[in-house]
């Protein structure tokens, strides 16, 4: 039996003299580690689409994304830990049924704020998009992936991941954050990718691996991020060139007083791609946040895109979305509608003849967070 503990000091003695452990207390080099709980989460994206078999005619609507991911991670020891997010989208892998994927699986070695080491499958480093991912962006939709044949956006990998690693850390704060990786979604016949960003922070930090299209009014932010990618030409057809890719954008967000906040962010990419590839593309949105009105705010949003094609004579792809949002509790929880109209260039695969056409839509969507 262990003996019992000495009765409590006097108070005056407690303020005058440190107290010394007792015999059933273990000292402070041996204690075992007291890590926090595992996080687990659940997010859900719903929404429909009001489009018809002309892409040009809003005459018919169908539901287009049916979205769900679940997210765990927690601590191994104080350095080390371990992440699993897995999604599901049912109209993008299955009509019958969604097809479960593994989004993240991620050891992590935390060693200092200024560097850590991540490895597994993971988040492919490049862009404020990529990294902010769909649920923390104002729009429904990614850049860059408006036309039907082009996509005018890095290198990454389904839901941007691939198989890899990242070294990356917080300087200042994360006043100044750096990510650099190399992948090679398990192909050892092709070139390995490299890919990396750098993020400069004027006004508030933005510290850690992830990142937001908007922080829907909790920072205010002016801050300017550059990534780059390169991929050799082993593993593709002859008389490829190099892949490259180097990008800027930049967030500018502000609060109001009253509850409202504005967002302005802009990018721009240009690739090193062989003939008829995206060589440049950029965007452009604006959007205000009104004070309180019911339970959430009221955010109006408008974005333009451009793609040019290499070597094309034609008009090239442009993207013009003008969105309303109720955020009835941030990103966690809020419903949209948004009208895109897409002037594109639509290469017949018979024929190889190009021509522009256009496309409009009217997307409703919710989302919801459940961390």
């Amino acid at each position: 039996m262990a003996p019992m503990a000495p009765p409590p000091a006097p108070a005056s003695a407690v303020a005058t003299e440190a107290k010394p452990p007792t015999s059933t207390e273990a000292m402070a080099a041996t204690r075992p580690d007291v890590l926090p709980p595992i996080d687990v989460g659940a997010w859900a994206r719903v929404g429909g689409k009001f489009q018809g078999t002309d892409p040009s005619k809003v005459n018919d609507w169908h539901m287009d994304n049916e979205y769900v991911e679940l997210h765990a991670g927690g601590k191994i020891t104080k350095k080390v830990g371990v992440t699993l997010n897995l999604n599901a989208n049912m109209t993008s892998f299955s009509p019958n049924g969604a097809a479960v994927e593994i989004m993240d699986a991620i050891v992590s070695f935390d060693f200092i704020d200024e560097f850590h080491l991540w490895a597994g499958h993971l988040l492919v480093p490049v862009d404020r998009a990529n990294s902010s991912g769909p649920f923390f962006m104002i729009p429904w939709n990614y850049p860059g992936f408006f036309s039907a044949q082009f996509v005018g956006a890095p290198a990454e990998g389904p839901s941007g991941r691939n198989n890899g690693m990242n070294l990356w850390g917080d300087i200042a704060g994360g006043k100044f954050n750096y990510i650099v990786g190399v992948f090679d979604n398990a192909n050892i016949g092709s070139s390995p990718l490299y890919s990396g960003r750098l993020r400069l922070a004027l006004l508030d930090p933005e510290p850690g691996f992830w990142g937001n299209g908007s922080y829907f009014g909790d920072k205010d932010l002016l801050t300017i991020d550059v990534g780059g990618q390169v991929q050799g030409t082993q593993g593709r057809p002859a008389g490829s060139k190099t892949y490259a890719d180097i990008n800027f954008d930049a967030l500018f967000e502000k609060k109001i007083p009253g509850g409202s906040f504005v967002t302005v962010e802009g990018g721009y990419y240009h690739f090193n791609v062989d003939t008829g590839g995206v060589s440049d593309s950029l965007y452009a949105l604006a959007a205000y946040a009104t004070p309180t009105v019911g339970v959430g705010n009221i955010q109006p949003m408008v974005r333009f895109q451009w793609e040019k094609v290499k070597d094309n004579t034609l008009t090239n792809p442009w993207n013009l979305d003008v969105g309303l949002s109720y955020l009835i509790k941030g990103p966690a929880l809020r419903v949209l509608a948004t009208y895109s109209y897409t002037k594109d260039l639509f290469v017949d695969a018979t024929t190889m003849t190009a021509s522009n056409t256009t496309a409009s839509s009217i997307q409703l969507g919710a989302q919801a967070i459940f961390f």
